[in-house]
């Protein structure tokens, strides 16, 4: 299972749910560049690097590597801007010789007719986190802190635990990819949503304030995908619902592993993923 996080994240912002995850299946937590542990793309990478297609095809070969390994094709799992790389490089993959077998996209990026500058609360999200650093560290992890900080992120700001908080934080404000990410995602929208064909199920926040769930598209999600809003649930489903998250994930993986023939059709309509 390859998990690939939002704009100006880092693999710890999936904390919530890898330990659940985890216990039944492998897991690979990517930073995109420029973002957590991995250094920035430079010129001789192209002046696009950063953008969602350009990413799609990383995250691809990444798949094939993996593929490679055991002969098993990868289950994506993608928030925000990285569910938009997610969908990039289904769309890519060889139906022949299929590297992927499944995508999750929690509020994924790029389902819109127009794109969304920044969020609406915020001038940028790494604005706002490198700022915070120059705040008492109190102030920032304490409860008004939280709220101030991830209201737009998330449905319950006060509840996030503090190292959590701290470093997502860090990770926003630390991020060199941020700006040519950031611009990436108003540049354009996902185009290529006929090309995919692995199963796909797309979750919105209904308190979600970077993407509401009226911005995005089903329309322009990939043709036969399931599509889901949560309530009392933000920006980051993982953050709001991690056990919810969890136990959809493994619903839609356990219903598309290889080998389960049309996975009954059902994805992950049976798990108790608190859908209205």
């Amino acid at each position: 299972m390859l998990l690939v996080h939002g704009l100006g994240g880092a693999s710890t912002a999936w904390a919530p749910v890898t330990g659940d995850l985890g216990r039944d299946h492998r897991l690979l937590l990517v930073d995109l560049p420029g973002h957590g542990l991995s250094p920035a793309l430079g010129p001789a990478d192209g002046a696009d690097a950063m953008a969602p297609a350009a990413l799609g095809r990383r995250l691809l070969r990444l798949a094939v590597r993996l593929r490679g390994e055991d002969g098993r094709p990868v289950h994506l799992v993608g928030h925000s801007f990285g569910g938009w790389v997610a969908l990039e490089a289904a769309a890519r993959d060889d139906p022949s010789t299929p590297a992927l077998a499944s995508l999750t996209a929690l509020t994924p990026a790029g389902l819109w007719r127009s794109a969304r500058r920044r969020p609406p609360l915020l001038p940028t999200g790494q604005r706002l986190a490198r700022w915070a650093r120059h705040l008492p560290e109190g102030f920032v992890t304490g409860a008004v802190g939280r709220t101030l900080a991830f209201t737009a992120t998330s449905a319950a700001p006060r509840a996030l635990p503090v190292a959590l908080a701290r470093d997502a934080l860090e990770a926003v404000a630390s991020a060199p990819g941020y700006p040519a990410a950031d611009a990436a995602l108003a540049a354009g929208s996902f185009t290529r949503a006929a090309d995919v064909r692995v199963p796909v199920v797309v979750v919105t926040g209904a308190r979600d304030r970077v993407l509401p769930p009226e911005y995005l598209r089903r329309e322009l999600a990939p043709p036969g995908a399931r599509w889901e809003r949560w309530e009392r649930c933000g920006h980051v489903p993982a953050w709001d619902r991690p056990a919810d998250v969890a136990r959809l994930v493994r619903a839609h993986v356990a219903a598309h592993e290889p080998g389960r023939g049309d996975g009954g059709g059902d994805d992950g309509r049976a798990a108790p993923a608190g859908r209205t």
